[in-house]
């Protein structure tokens, strides 16, 4: 067999073994129609996938008479991959089988955040836990960070939240673990989790759009996470929604970033508390404004706190604008709602649907759905670990 040839079968391989892992079980007819292979092709291939034990065969039964319709799967615990995600002062590390399952977790407290600092913190939790892991590790790590990312150089361009500039991740981790490192904007990273295994696993094209201390949102065309030029493609945080709003920390005025994230529905609550007492659950109360969380605001608001509902279907409403804007643009088949705002109102999701539907070109409407994310703390890791194989997977890892 020639180099050329051997090259061919590899790149059938990984070809087999991604879109297993993209779009799920299915049989050698779908295989084919999706990866363009020949049915000879396949078949060697998927050969070659058993004997390695990284693809299995099953028979699925029809919901029609006849004979068991044949589904290539892919064999769970075969391999791990590894991702961590940060966010409020946390790093949730998983380790993860090809079809996202979960093989182990563990949370890492950051006490600084020096970025330097988080990630040694992070580094010296790695070394630890892959040791751990009881399923062959492939040697990769993908990390979900807040903030405008350089994917395809693992650069943090700016994380205006943390007043991060130009981090350097890739080279630190490999320099700390050894392991090559690829970082992606963790509301990115979440809404990956959620297109293959989560609220969007029925959907070719969807939006998630990730809502806690910052606003970021992930763009999935054939299931797939459309990056951009530099890996910004979805900062709809920092696009313009009052022109004459407050000042962002990114330098321009009136940001979704600084009307409906968690830091400006604390701070306006707060302003409404020093104006007026109709806070039921607040009002005469000695409270330090300051320790008020945005997630306080949610409950409050879940209890029938009047001032509180006011707070988050502002924001909410806000947010429903981005949202129609969105789809009035790219016409997604879903829009997922995730982070620590939405999961934790009812009231925010409903109130952001509402004005989205409100606002977007009725045509489109009918043919777009708005989730709730079900994966909620771990899946920015296991988002980040898929993201991180996609740009590197490689027969390697398997021999």
């Amino acid at each position: 067999m020639n180099q050329m040839d051997i090259k061919d079968q590899k790149g059938s391989k990984l070809s087999i073994l991604q879109t297993l892992r993209v779009h799920g079980s299915m049989s050698r007819i779908e295989l084919t129609r999706l990866t363009g292979l020949s049915r000879a092709t396949i078949s060697i291939s998927i050969a070659e996938l058993i004997d390695l034990n990284l693809v299995h065969e099953t028979d699925t039964r029809q919901s029609t008479k006849g004979r068991p319709a044949t589904t290539l799967e892919l064999v769970p615990r075969s391999r791990a991959i590894i991702g961590a995600d940060l966010d409020n002062k946390t790093w949730t590390l998983g380790a993860f089988d090809l079809l996202g399952n979960v093989i182990d977790s563990m949370k890492i407290n950051v006490n600084s955040f020096d970025p330097e600092a988080a990630f040694s913190t992070l580094a010296d939790a790695v070394t630890k836990f892959r040791k751990g892991v009881e399923v062959p590790t492939v040697p990769l790590l993908g990390l979900g960070v807040p903030g405008l990312v350089d994917a395809d150089h693992s650069v943090i361009r700016s994380a205006a939240e943390l007043e991060w500039n130009n981090v350097e991740v890739a080279s630190f981790m490999k320099k700390e673990i050894g392991w090559p490192t690829v970082v992606v904007n963790r509301h990115r990273a979440r809404g990956l989790t959620e297109c293959r295994y989560g609220a969007g696993r029925q959907f070719d094209h969807m939006i998630y759009i990730g809502v806690g201390t910052g606003i970021a949102a992930g763009l999935y065309i054939n299931r797939q996470l459309l990056s951009g030029s530099l890996g910004g493609a979805g900062e709809i945080g920092h696009t313009t929604i009052e022109p004459d709003g407050p000042l962002c920390p990114c330098g321009n005025h009136g940001c979704l970033h600084m009307l409906a994230a968690g830091p400006a529905m604390e701070q306006e609550f707060r302003r409404l508390l020093r104006t007026t007492e109709r806070s039921e659950l607040y009002s005469g109360m000695s409270v330090d404004l300051h320790t008020i969380k945005a997630q306080d605001v949610c409950t409050a608001a879940a209890k029938g706190d009047e001032l509180a509902q006011q707070v988050v279907k502002q924001a909410a409403s806000y947010l429903g604008i981005s949202m129609a804007n969105l789809l009035n643009t790219f016409n997604p088949e879903a829009i997922i709602l995730g982070g620590t705002i939405p999961n934790g109102s009812q009231l925010f999701v409903d109130t952001a649907t509402k004005v989205m539907r409100q606002r977007a070109m009725s045509a489109l409407l009918s043919g777009t759905e708005v989730k709730s994310a079900v994966y909620k703390e771990i899946g920015g890791a296991l988002g980040a670990a898929n993201f991180a194989f996609d740009k590197h997977i490689s027969i390697s890892f398997f021999s």
